[in-house]
């Protein structure tokens, strides 16, 4: 074999791109969907919604029983050690059920579905909007192997998830729909429901803050029990529909996140949850 034909041509992971500060949402209090593009405005543009209710009653996605988990020490080489939570499915292999985003299939993940078109009020602080391409092979890797190895394509796709006391938008701006993977944690009757959401090109995923479930009270039963839950998610699978024979190399995307300062914060940061099975996320279509 020449020498030049040695490796694999190079994967791309995410690519960043430009991001700005939102502006002040005192003065532009609504965020509006175009066409998969975000616009801050000081009044409404288009058709108002408002984000979903909660709805720790709605199960969607492939539901998984009798689950562990414990705390786990991440040591990186480049950064402080800090902690994950580790999760045992009891599975050989995690399947994540491919579903539309549709407004019930969001809620159903505590997230609401902003179509081209909608506002919604929008006043959270602390924010920014990047752009990023994903590569189709972006969530072939973990975070969390620690020595290094933080961008080394694995030969599966292990569950990483997180949640966060910050807001998150992803906006879907084609060609291809941009995928969301989802979970609804049910962690004081040890069950979660896995799900890809299909966002179609010019729509957008909210996922508004979210934090821990709180414990349970003295005499709850297990169908109260049930309704504490900690909605979560993660975007490394973001360019799932490009995994097909001829599918191009990555997806254009636009984020709304937290700035570096909210990031790091105590009581905002994100939490981090792992499952090192390899796992199945489908095509929708």
């Amino acid at each position: 074999m020449p020498p030049d034909q040695s490796d694999f041509d190079p994967v791309l992971f995410i690519a960043d791109g430009p991001s700005q500060a939102l502006l002040d949402p005192n003065q532009y209090p609504y965020m509006c969907n175009q066409n998969g593009h975000g616009l801050q405005s000081q009044t409404v543009v288009g058709e108002l919604i408002t984000l979903a209710q909660e709805a720790p009653e709605l199960e969607r996605g492939a539901t998984y029983r009798d689950i562990a988990h414990w705390p786990r020490k991440i040591t990186p080489k480049d950064w402080p050690a800090y902690e994950i939570t580790e999760f045992d499915f009891r599975v050989p292999e995690v399947r994540y059920e491919p579903l539309p985003a549709t407004p019930e299939n969001a809620q159903a993940f505590g997230a609401t579905l902003l179509r081209n078109g909608q506002c919604l009020s929008f006043t959270y602080q602390g924010l920014v909007m990047a752009q990023y391409t994903y590569g189709k092979w972006a969530g072939y890797e973990s975070p969390y192997l620690g020595d290094g190895r933080s961008r080394e394509l694995l030969t599966w796709n292990a569950t990483d998830l997180e949640y966060h006391d910050f807001a998150h938008i992803f906006f879907s701006q084609g060609p291809e729909p941009l995928v969301i993977t989802v979970a609804r944690w049910r962690p004081y009757v040890n069950e979660i429901s896995l799900a890809d959401l299909w966002v179609e090109p010019g729509d957008a995923l909210v996922i508004p803050p979210k934090r821990t479930a709180p414990p349970p009270t003295p005499g709850m039963s297990e169908a109260q029990k049930r309704l504490l839950v900690v909605d979560m998610h993660n975007n490394r699978n973001s360019a799932q529909a490009c995994r097909r024979y001829d599918g191009p190399t990555g997806l254009a995307t636009v984020t709304v996140l937290a700035d570096e300062q909210v990031m790091s914060a105590p009581l905002t940061r994100p939490y981090y949850h792992e499952e090192k099975q390899p796992t199945w996320h489908g095509m929708l279509r």
